[in-house]
């Protein structure tokens, strides 16, 4: 993957995701730079992929932030 490809952003929030006891399915979604966090079959968070670009792991990212809250509220 080229550093603009999509999968680099999502590996942010894999990385901020997994820490705390998360397992993660990566699936293609139809809709073009969106990315959606389901939990037990409801969508908790979205939003585009392009907007996780940050440069660093996810860790300091306030959306990685939003999407890590928000998969901890779910349960």
């Amino acid at each position: 993957m080229d550093k603009e490809s999509p999968g680099l952003n999502l590996e942010k929030l894999v990385a901020v995701l997994q820490p705390n006891g998360h397992q993660l399915i990566l699936e293609e979604i139809p809709h073009w730079n969106a990315a959606e966090l389901v939990v037990n079959g409801k969508t908790v968070f979205h939003c585009k992929i392009n907007d996780l670009d940050f440069g660093n792991d996810g860790k300091l990212h306030p959306l990685c932030g939003e999407a890590r809250i928000a998969a901890l509220n779910a349960y």
